[in-house]
């Protein structure tokens, strides 16, 4: 007698495996996400602390916040490209979104954890908009303060045309002899 053997369900198998590998996938999308809601948050404090150094003529802060924001936009960078290398964030690459997948496929994931990543893709879109705020002001503080030494600059200029540096007189030498009086 010949025993059945039970039948593969192929059908389960994929659907297991798909949803182990949308959880990582979903896993790694937060982590991306989190971790460029965290650069953008710190962009914007060294913004702000820029700010403050240009206002208060501190030059050393200014290089070191100007070397902050160049490493930090680096990071972003290097973040985006990483997120291009996943199907989850790169679908929405795609469909002309630049920001890390801010969108979900629907009926993919519980509603959990579609509202953590709402939550977390807003946080991310106010941490943006700041950002490209705090920039907007601070190239225009960059501006007013050119135009400001640009003033000062032609100041100078013309009036090294009309102003001549103060000559040292030498003190008058008292009469080697005296006078005298002839009366």
């Amino acid at each position: 007698m010949t025993r059945k053997r039970p039948c593969i369900k192929w059908t389960g198998w994929c659907e297991q495996k798909q949803l182990r590998i949308m959880d990582q996938e979903l896993t790694l999308a937060f982590e991306l996400l989190a971790r460029r809601l965290a650069l953008m948050r710190e962009l914007a404090g060294s913004l702000e602390q820029v700010q403050s150094a240009v206002v208060h003529s501190e030059l050393g802060e200014i290089v070191d916040q100007t070397t902050r924001q160049r490493e930090l936009c680096g990071a972003l960078r290097q973040l985006e490209s990483e997120a291009m290398q996943r199907p989850l964030c790169a679908s929405v690459a795609k469909s002309g979104k630049r920001t890390i997948g801010l969108q979900l496929p629907e009926g993919a994931v519980s509603p959990l954890v579609r509202e953590r990543w709402k939550t977390l893709a807003r946080q991310l879109t106010e941490a943006e908009m700041r950002v490209g705020q705090l920039n907007r002001a601070y190239g225009a503080l960059l501006r007013r303060a050119q135009r400001t030494l640009q003033i000062f600059m032609r100041v100078l200029a013309s009036s090294s045309n009309t102003y001549a540096a103060p000559k040292r007189e030498l003190p008058i030498l008292q009469p080697i002899l005296q006078e005298v009086s002839h009366v």
